[in-house]
């Protein structure tokens, strides 16, 4: 795969600070099977791990033949819900991948996003529905994990294999299923649960990471400065 390069049609990314080089590098390593990357919204978990993962994809010789993004269905505020949404599954998930769906589109030309997602190389799936399904020879990105309890993330750690590279970001800060206590969230658990597992990488970003400009990177730090989640710093 190293010998090839992505298709011209994919936007290369332009870093933004050193954390998004070094968690782009530590996707890149054959050796991570696992990244978890913890940060406030803003920092570019997201767009990074979309970015690496279309790379992936796109590259001939690749070893994923899919690209899966996977996030619980939890509204601010509550817990999961999907029922209430009209239309059938797909339409009703659909609701909670607006954003990632934008970043695609931000990195691919509309009709090459449109061609990946029609053929199934590309993949939105809600956490509810994920028991007994394989993730093998795939790239999976599991976003918002602070909203997914410790049984929920082990269900998708122990179904990966050892083709698979698992990238589990979150924000604790923004804890809406566990407000009582982050600490009860499954992504709090595997921070510290794999910190020596062999294959397992981990990044931790921090307020200076936030690439937001204006208002909203004005706001964000009144937030950050009582809510903050340093994992580094939690015993």
């Amino acid at each position: 795969m190293k010998n090839h390069k992505p298709p011209v049609f994919l936007k290369p990314i332009s870093f933004l600070t050193e954390n998004q080089k070094i968690f782009y590098d530590k996707i890149e390593d054959d050796n991570n099977k696992v990244i978890l990357a913890h940060g406030l919204a803003g920092c570019g978990k997201s767009f990074i791990s979309i970015q690496k993962g279309l790379e992936f994809l796109l590259t001939r010789g690749n070893t994923y033949k899919k690209m899966y993004v996977i996030q619980p269905t939890v509204d601010v505020g509550n817990e999961d819900k999907l029922g209430y949404l009209p239309g059938n599954l797909d339409q009703k998930a659909s609701e909670y991948f607006e954003s990632t769906e934008y970043i695609v589109r931000k990195i691919l030309p509309p009709e090459e996003a449109n061609k990946l997602m029609e053929v199934g190389k590309l993949k939105f799936e809600v956490v509810n529905f994920l028991r007994g399904m394989n993730l093998e020879d795939c790239y999976v990105i599991i976003d918002e994990a602070q909203n997914l309890s410790p049984l929920q993330l082990k269900t998708i750690c122990t179904r990966i294999s050892d083709t698979t590279k698992l990238i589990i970001q979150g924000d604790l800060s923004q804890c809406d299923k566990f407000k009582s206590s982050y600490q009860k969230s499954g992504f709090y658990d595997i921070w510290h649960r794999f910190s020596d597992v062999c294959g397992v990488d981990r990044i931790q970003f921090g307020r200076d990471d936030c690439i937001r400009s204006g208002i909203v990177k004005r706001i964000l730090e009144t937030y950050g400065r009582e809510q903050f989640v340093n994992l580094h710093m939690v015993v």
